[in-house]
């Protein structure tokens, strides 16, 4: 029974689903229960394409938009993000799987000898960098890194960053990696974990996905993270220095995913912003609190994303020139 079901997913995530699989299919992940079919169903599709045994674009942009739409969800405050309503995003699997394995996104590997200069990133998309002691970085939108082309002959491997990121760090205990983002500092020995620092942000964010960090200002320490705690720093004030997160949440834009997790519409105008490069406002304060949970592509633009707002807040979207302009009755929470 559990291969049956594995088999109708893996149909479902190449797009080869019937109408009546994809009715069978959508019924089996609202009952829940079948999280172990499902993974291993994207394991299996993900090791086809590894294999090249897939096309380039299996799967058709709309159809993925639609069902995306049909399994956003609007939730109450405080549950959990399940498997069931990270389904619908995780279906992106293989246009994510074409964009991260195809030629054109490979790491950059610079030599040795590559000046200290900083690395720009363009106004969307993200990219690759691979360092010279074997540290990969994944930069988000608008992010720069500012590193010496080789750590040779230092006692640290030390880096600077604008913007947010994401580090794999390569292990070397006699010198350890050191990202400085304003007055703070981040050093690992060997991990990985995310830092978010744009210029305008409220709060300069620290999370750890895997080992141990230590973050310092000033050569005072703040905090020492391990996995799934981060630390958020505003205004020279530090808070919930222990503070338990998802950090597979956190670092979801690695794929391509723009993830509204339990967040209020004025969080996720903040996203929208970032994603799209627009100006956001809202003309009625109230509609700041609606709070709902949603997922979507990579490569959904921004009226499909507020169209699909607006059916679950009750909100209005207007977008003109570059802005968008929100606006609404409300909602209680």
């Amino acid at each position: 029974m559990e291969q049956a079901i594995k088999q109708l997913f893996l149909k479902y995530i190449k797009d080869q689903a019937s109408k009546e699989e994809i009715s069978q299919v959508l019924s089996l992940i609202q009952s829940g229960g079948h999280e172990q079919e499902w993974n291993e169903a994207l394991l299996a599709f993900q090791a086809d394409f590894l294999q090249g045994n897939q096309q380039d674009a299996p799967m058709d942009e709309q159809l993925l938009y639609q069902k995306i739409k049909a399994r956003t969800v609007l939730r109450p405050q405080g549950k959990s993000f399940s498997w069931i309503g990270y389904a619908a995003s995780i279906l992106l699997v293989c246009t994510v799987a074409y964009f991260a394995l195809r030629p054109a996104s490979r790491p950059v590997v610079f030599a040795e000898k590559t000046p200290m200069k900083p690395i720009v990133e363009k106004s969307s998309g993200h990219r690759w960098i691979k360092l010279e002691d074997g540290t990969s970085v994944q930069l988000n939108t608008g992010s720069r890194l500012e590193y010496a082309g080789s750590f040779k002959g230092k006692k640290k491997r030390e880096v600077s960053l604008v913007g947010e990121a994401f580090f794999d760090v390569a292990h070397d205990a006699a010198h350890p990696f050191v990202i400085h983002t304003g007055e703070l500092s981040t050093t690992v020995l060997g991990t990985a974990f995310n830092i978010s620092a744009y210029p305008g942000q409220k709060a300069v964010t620290v999370t750890v996905i895997r080992g141990k960090v230590m973050v310092q200002k000033k050569g005072e320490t703040l905090a020492v993270l391990t996995p799934n705690e981060q630390l958020s720093w505003q205004g020279g004030q530090v808070s919930s220095l222990k503070h338990t997160v998802n950090a597979e949440q956190t670092i979801s834009w690695k794929s391509g995913d723009l993830i509204m997790d339990d967040v209020t519409l004025a969080q996720a105008a903040a996203l929208i912003a970032k994603r799209y490069g627009v100006e956001v406002s809202f003309k009625n304060e109230k509609v700041k609190k609606c709070r709902f949970t949603a997922a979507f592509l990579d490569r959904n633009e921004i009226g499909q994303v507020t169209e699909v707002l607006a059916d679950i807040t009750g909100a209005s979207f207007q977008f003109k020139a570059g802005k968008l302009l929100i606006d609404g009755p409300g909602c209680e929470n």
